[in-house]
């Protein structure tokens, strides 16, 4: 529980020091995959884990966004599939990435973006999932 706390905290701490450098524009790009950061003891997540360890995410300047994968599973193929029928925003508060339609509130996906020694973080909310990633 503490280790939770310690995590949360430097999420929050670090998403307002990064919070003021991330625009729409600074977000546009490629971004890899090089880690996934969370332990998932869960089997019927690991397709999941797998498909997002080997994924891209393209953020297009038009608001469309394009997740590619090496490991194309099934459940994730899905994943892909929805993702890649939508578009993405920055939420006024600035860290928040928020995938979907105005038919559906952008409701799909929300990733929390974040800067912890370093290294950016896409923190999953949907699926509590801490992504490493590098922009090419």
């Amino acid at each position: 529980m503490k280790k939770l706390f310690l995590i949360l905290f430097i999420l929050l701490f670090s998403i307002n020091a990064f919070s003021q450098a991330i625009t729409q524009k600074s977000i546009v790009g490629k971004w890899k995959v090089v880690a996934v950061l969370s332990k998932m003891d869960n089997p019927n997540l690991k397709d999941i884990v797998r498909g997002f360890k080997n994924s891209t995410f393209d953020f297009k300047e038009s608001s469309a966004i394009n997740l590619t994968t090496t490991d194309n599973s099934k459940l994730f193929s899905m994943i892909t599939a929805m993702i890649n029928k939508s578009k993405w925003r920055l939420k006024e508060n600035n860290f928040v990435v928020e995938v979907g339609s105005k038919s559906d509130n952008y409701n799909i996906m929300k990733i929390i973006i974040s800067e912890v020694n370093d290294k950016i973080i896409f923190h999953l909310h949907e699926t509590e999932l801490d992504l490493q990633v590098v922009k090419q």
